[in-house]
């Protein structure tokens, strides 16, 4: 029977939620080095069981006013997250992707190496919308390049993670850029603009740092160690510029705001083409597109990137998401993201908006430390925010990119965080090592306490009733 229906959990039992909540994941991530799924099953089956149990809420209500109606408001952001699968298989198969490394490698210079690898990242990464991949093929060729010219291992590995980070943090098809999107629920493309304003400072100043820290490297650049990943390529695509025809029409539809689905499939509609041309059978594609494509280029690092992609290729993080979202779900319909929003504006935030967008940085920045997970850090100061962003009058694309500058560039700085312990395998350094070069990492949440405190890029809601 339902014995409450719409009165809000109080402030105490809010704390105690949460306080269980953020024990159930740090103590599974330190103590007990979970993985992150069942972790959030185990605070999803917290939640339930004290909110029906202690607090007297009803099965039915936390199912239909919480987890329903977040599973809805999640479904675009999930269908999005599957397209880019399939568009990311369409273009290895197309030889968009076999392309852009091949061409960005011709570009390296070696008194220009950490700028080029900073850019050349933020190029690949993108287009691509990965992090992980851009670090596992420009991040170990350049690694080993940055070794050859007597180039600091440390300050090459900040470039290259400040670069992959960048495309993470921005792409159209990047799984957290589409995650904070749709948790603040706001256009991808709004939510891309508004992130610019708070990136590209960090971006300016992190070719500022690169340049001026490369006038004193000499050296040249072993051409066996492009030549290894060039050949492995062209040797299984036909190279040419017209592969940039699938990426530069997606981000002129973006920028026209064609709808981000239609966008995506748009792309890979003229990915097939170019599919078939490199041999490859509709079979094939298909197949790819579904479960990822199998390239053998004989180069282990150029063989994980281009075998990258395909449906099932997201599923893991749409998994995530679903999961997270049934205890977040239950944390907003029980009040309790409203009592402690309303407990922080009355007793820190009050009618300011610098604290407003300081309060949703730190938050986002405690849950990515305190569970090294870049889609929680998103999703649950997201989603304890959005309605206070709707009464101060600040719009939902501050927030949005909020969460990016206080969660998707601050995980890999987190050394027992998986983004971190994947670099430091990859590019040999530790997060201590490559942290003060990542510019781009942390000038983010910096900007936005400026332009918080100031007023600047603050928009009025779009929401406010």
């Amino acid at each position: 029977m339902e014995q409450r229906v719409r009165e809000d959990i109080s402030f105490r039992g809010a704390m105690e939620v949460l306080a269980g909540v953020t024990a159930i994941l740090a103590g599974g991530t330190f103590i007990l080095g979970l993985n992150i799924v069942v972790l959030l099953a185990a605070c999803g089956g917290f939640t339930t069981w004290i909110f029906t149990r202690r607090y007297g809420f009803g099965w039915k209500f936390l199912f239909k006013e919480g987890v329903l109606p977040m599973f809805f408001r999640a479904s675009g952001a999930l269908s999005i997250l599957m397209s880019v699968g399939p568009l990311i298989a369409a273009w290895t198969l197309s030889g968009t992707i076999p392309y852009l490394v091949t061409a960005g490698l011709a570009l390296l210079t070696p008194s220009l190496f950490l700028p080029s690898a900073f850019l050349l990242c933020c190029f690949a990464s993108l287009l691509t919308g990965t992090s992980w991949g851009t670090a596992a093929t420009f991040g170990v060729a350049l690694t080993g390049i940055a070794a050859g010219l007597g180039v600091p291992p440390e300050a090459a590995a900040g470039a290259i993670v400040g670069g992959a980070y960048f495309g993470d943090k921005l792409s159209p098809v990047s799984d957290t850029t589409v995650l904070a999107a749709a948790v603040a629920e706001v256009d991808v493309i709004d939510h891309i603009r508004s992130t610019l304003w708070t990136t590209m400072p960090g971006f300016v100043l992190s070719m500022a740092v690169y340049s001026i820290a490369g006038w004193g490297i000499s050296g040249s650049i072993d051409p066996a160690r492009i030549e290894a990943v060039t050949s492995a390529i062209g040797g299984h695509f036909f190279l040419t510029p017209a592969l940039l025809i699938p990426p530069f029409a997606l981000l002129v539809m973006a920028w026209m705001r064609i709808p981000t689905l239609a966008a995506l499939w748009g792309s890979v509609a003229l990915a097939l083409p170019f599919a078939l041309f490199q041999g490859y059978g509709p079979l094939d594609i298909l197949s790819a597109m579904a479960a990822g494509p199998d390239i053998s280029t004989g180069v282990a690092s150029v063989d994980d990137l281009l075998s990258r992609g395909g449906l099932l290729f997201l599923a893991g993080v749409a998994v995530v998401v679903c999961i997270a979202y049934v205890f977040a779900g239950q944390l907003e319909a029980t009040g309790t993201f409203r009592r402690t929003g309303t407990f922080l504006k009355e007793r820190f935030i009050g009618e300011s908006r610098g604290r407003f967008v300081f309060s949703v940085s730190v938050t986002g920045m405690v849950v990515a430390v305190g569970t090294g997970n870049s889609y929680l850090s998103e999703i649950l100061p997201g989603t304890m925010y959005k309605k206070l962003a709707d009464e101060m009058d600040i719009s939902r694309r501050v927030l949005s990119r909020t969460l990016e500058d206080s969660g998707t560039v601050i995980v890999p700085l987190v050394p027992w965080s998986a983004a971190a312990l994947y670099l430091t395998s990859v590019l040999g350094v530790p997060p201590s090592g490559y942290l003060p070069w990542a510019v781009i990492c942390y000038t983010g949440f910096a900007a936005a306490w400026l332009y918080g405190f100031t007023g600047i890029a603050l928009w009025p809601s779009e929401k406010k009733e």
